[in-house]
């Protein structure tokens, strides 16, 4: 080979193989540098958390300290119907590991408002939309959620996102800054989607800790009428479909407000109960059998139900009603077992004494006891807490859903104004 040639392919293979390689890894670290690069960026990450979220989102700055490691600082998560501030994220890094993707958010802040929005959105994308490749796992030793009442925290919050077999499920467990939790709390949510049936099942483990049930007010609109410092330890499992849901609740209900539960009806009753659920099932969004107890040191109840009560539940009654229905009596002790299916209510007196079937203890005396283990109608609870007659209709199944199409009356609520103690001891029969 000529001498010539010869260094001509040297000069050549110097370009290829040194100077090319040098100049396009200098131009990529000055690209790099540019916010040409940065705004690509943050638009890739935004692009991609909306496609897998739903979630409008607001990244400061992104910056990889490894190959495998990125991090994104100070990320707004936004909700993309009228772009309201759902969460912001000090930083979030996310690593590729072999056993999928992992996440981890440093001082995540949640709107307490905007949960519910949060929890729809992550159902439609999460577990609806197309399925996860890989596992994902989301971290956070510190998670605050901001209502108006205040801020509350929880702390080791893991979420857990999988697939297989047909099916997609999310785990998050979680401990509550605050509370003496000896194990994490747990929420089990699992999408079904076979060709034949799909359907989506929820489990809630609150594990040896009562949690506040407002934090499920949101989605369970029947926690608000317990009150805002009631309390559930136990478990729930709830299975939703196409033609409805079935599920089931065994657990306590600590601090229930009973003032706030009877609110809606034309009675008084106050004072803070423990609600024991031994087994609860509903079919179809319907309660079918139920048993426990209810149990409460003291309050005040109004003699329009104590009177209704004894009527409809058909309860033994040891007071006059030569009174004022508005009149207020102040009890000392309520407590009482029930069990409820098919074929009735029955009511049992648990109260402390010497006579057994004890519901209701008054200052003076028994106010009011069971009916020795009479099965009751279950439609007599309507009855007793809403005793106007010309409101009342029959309880089938062909009048409710024409009941459900209808403006309904309220119920004539006693005027607070006129409700008094009464003038003299009860007098017993």
């Amino acid at each position: 080979m000529h001498d010539s040639t010869r260094r001509l392919i040297c000069r050549l293979a110097f370009l290829a193989l040194c100077l090319a390689p040098s100049g396009s890894l200098s131009a990529w670290i000055v690209y790099r540098a540019t916010p040409v690069h940065a705004w690509r960026e943050n638009a890739c990450w935004t692009r991609a958390i909306y496609e897998t979220t739903g979630l409008l989102a607001e990244v400061e700055s992104v910056r990889h300290p490894t190959r495998s490691r990125t991090l994104l600082e100070n990320v707004k998560l936004s909700d993309p119907d009228g772009e309201h501030l759902i969460a912001r994220i000090r930083v979030v890094e996310f690593a590729e590991t072999d056993h999928g993707i992992v996440a981890i958010a440093s001082q995540p802040e949640i709107k307490a408002n905007q949960l519910h929005r949060l929890g729809q959105l992550l159902y439609q994308r999460v577990l609806r939309g197309p399925r996860p490749t890989q596992q994902f796992q989301l971290l956070s030793g510190e998670l605050t959620l901001h209502g108006e009442s205040g801020a509350s925290t929880a702390n080791d919050v893991r979420c857990l996102v999988s697939s297989d077999h047909g099916k997609v499920e999310a785990t998050i467990d979680f401990m509550l800054a605050g509370f003496e939790m000896r194990s994490p709390a747990q929420i089990q949510i699992i999408r079904e989607r076979g060709s034949a049936k799909t359907s989506t099942t929820w489990q809630l483990r609150t594990g040896g800790t009562p949690l506040p049930c407002s934090l499920a007010a949101d989605y369970l609109a029947g926690l608000r009428s317990l009150g805002d410092r009631c309390r559930f330890q136990g478990t729930a499992w709830v299975q939703q479909d196409d033609h409805g849901w079935d599920g089931e609740v065994a657990g306590q209900f600590l601090d229930a407000d009973l003032e706030s539960l009877v609110a809606p009806f034309p009675h008084k009753l106050s004072g803070t109960a423990e609600i024991t659920l031994s087994h609860t099932s509903f079919q179809r969004g319907k309660l079918v059998e139920a048993a426990g107890s209810l149990t409460s040191n003291g309050g005040v109840i109004s003699r329009s139900l104590l009177t209704a009560a004894a009527e409809s539940l058909k309860l033994g009654s040891n007071v006059v009603s030569d009174e004022q229905a508005d009149t207020l009596l102040a009890y000392r002790q309520l407590a009482l077992g029930f069990q409820i299916d098919a074929t009735g209510l029955q009511l049992s007196g648990l109260c402390d004494g010497r006579q057994e079937g004890v519901l209701l203890v008054g200052t003076s005396g028994n106010l009011l006891l069971d009916s020795r283990g009479e099965l009751i109608p279950s439609i007599a609870i309507a009855r007793a807490l809403v005793p106007q007659s010309e409101l009342q209709v029959p309880a089938t199944t062909a009048t409710e859903q024409l009941l459900r199409a209808l403006p309904l009356p309220s119920p004539t609520l006693p005027s607070s104004g006129t409700a008094r103690l009464p003038y003299s001891p009860l007098q017993l029969r």
